[in-house]
């Protein structure tokens, strides 16, 4: 139950639910959490925006928690590897290639 993964009161929810109220931060984290989503999602996401990413993002958020239990030397290769590729991204975007 929601209620029981977030320890936030289930009437609470169901106020939320309503749009009778609105969560602060902390329960905003918690509800992200236990739904498997980010906060940006449930603060301006759609359906249709979680279902087309959602698996590109499992995907993602698995790797890097692989990529967590790499001794340190390992990590820093990977994160510069990522930089590397951000950065092609950002120039080929740049000069609108």
């Amino acid at each position: 139950m929601l209620s029981e993964q977030t320890s936030i009161h289930f009437t609470r929810i169901s106020r939320y639910e309503r749009g009778e109220s609105k969560p602060k931060t902390d329960a905003v984290t918690k509800l992200a959490k236990a739904l498997d989503t980010t906060v940006d999602f449930l603060m301006n996401g759609t359906t249709g925006d979680l279902a087309e990413n959602a698996e590109l993002e499992k995907e993602i958020i698995s790797r890097f928690k692989l990529v967590q239990g790499l001794p340190s030397e390992e990590k820093r290769t990977v994160l510069s590897l990522l930089d590397a590729f951000i950065a092609k991204g950002q120039i080929r975007e740049l000069l609108g290639a």
